[in-house]
């Protein structure tokens, strides 16, 4: 007798729940997790608790280049701009995400350090954003590492949107830190209009007919991206991360969401930070982490390894979140 996909898929959730972490080492991460002085020896090349990194990293984005891609954005849902950052803090955060990892640790841990969440807050880079969701903007606290293995048929994530009633209000932002080839599976999008049909029929469990079908198809764009560019999308873009086609690099980005000020929002964006304040606090970075590694375990079976591990960090740090005040909530 054959097994249904539903016990098949009992079964994975069964083993995964049994990769969890024990009790003892949960506890032992805990107690590292909110130990500052323990990162900066883990990663003695990065920076913890220094402002003004956004100004030391300006970035390479002309005019011309903005402009063409706001029209893009406006046009298509998405822009795609290349080459932005500068190589040397590309390279940095790379070997920051390489030693997180190297120790145990979900990627999405490079976030407790500075240079996470100031790579977007030089002049340049804020002017494109200001352009995009308007001045005064803000970034909401959904952030994500990505590490996509060097491995045939392994795959970033599925097909989905961010946030599909942002409207011109949201705009995601990715950047890889390693060269995002159609080999080991750059990012992949339909633009503005076929996303919301295809949206709306994978909602209502509609049929889509082969003419439709065929359409979506032909409207896929591909994102190939080099290490340091920066591509992006509204929230009712629907995009996914590609297979890997045999290439033995891995891809690492990072991805970061931002948001017009005073406008409703989610709760699980909230808070909202201005990027012209300070940086983070260390407690509000291990809430943000925590935060979407509980929502992403839909899209990263594996991570349920560290949920519980999650769940204790998420309710120590969420006195941070609370401290931070936010933009007008959802009704």
């Amino acid at each position: 007798m054959r097994a249904s996909a539903e016990q098949l898929a009992s079964a994975v959730q069964a083993l995964l729940k049994q990769s969890e972490l024990s009790p003892e080492d949960t506890d032992k991460r805990f107690e590292q997790a909110f130990d500052v002085d323990r990162w900066r020896r883990l990663v003695p090349f990065a920076s913890i608790g220094r402002d003004g990194l956004g100004d030391d990293n300006p970035a390479r984005l002309s005019d011309v280049d903005s402009a063409r891609e706001k029209r893009r954005l406006d046009c298509e849902g998405y822009f795609r701009l290349p080459q932005v950052f500068d190589p040397a803090l590309i390279a940095r955060m790379r070997r920051i995400v390489e030693a997180v990892r190297a120790d145990g640790w979900p990627v999405a841990f490079a976030f407790v350090f500075d240079e996470f969440w100031s790579i977007a807050r030089s002049p340049q880079v804020a002017s494109f954003l200001e352009s995009a969701v308007g001045e005064g903007y803000q970034q909401n606290t959904v952030v994500w590492a990505h590490w996509v293995a060097g491995e045939r048929r392994v795959a970033g994530w599925s097909l989905h949107d961010d946030y599909r009633e942002g409207g011109d209000a949201f705009l995601s932002a990715w950047i890889p830190l390693s060269d995002a080839t159609v080999e080991n599976g750059c990012m992949f999008l339909l633009p503005t209009g076929v996303s919301r049909g295809i949206s709306d029929a994978i909602d209502t469990d509609t049929p889509l007919s082969p003419r439709v079908v065929r359409a979506a198809l032909q409207d896929v764009i591909a994102l190939p991206a080099a290490a340091g560019a920066m591509i992006g999308w509204r929230g009712n873009i629907l995009h996914w991360g590609g297979a890997n086609a045999g290439s033995a690099e891995p891809r690492l980005s990072l991805a970061l969401e931002f948001r017009s000020r005073g406008v409703r929002t989610s709760k699980f964006e909230r808070p909202l930070i201005d990027p012209r304040a300070p940086l983070p606090s260390f407690r509000l970075r291990l809430f943000a982490i925590t935060k979407a590694l509980r929502e992403y375990i839909k899209f990263e079976p594996l991570l349920l390894r560290y949920l519980p591990l999650a769940e204790r960090i998420f309710a120590e740090t969420s006195d941070a979140s609370a401290a931070v005040s936010n933009t007008p909530p959802a009704s």
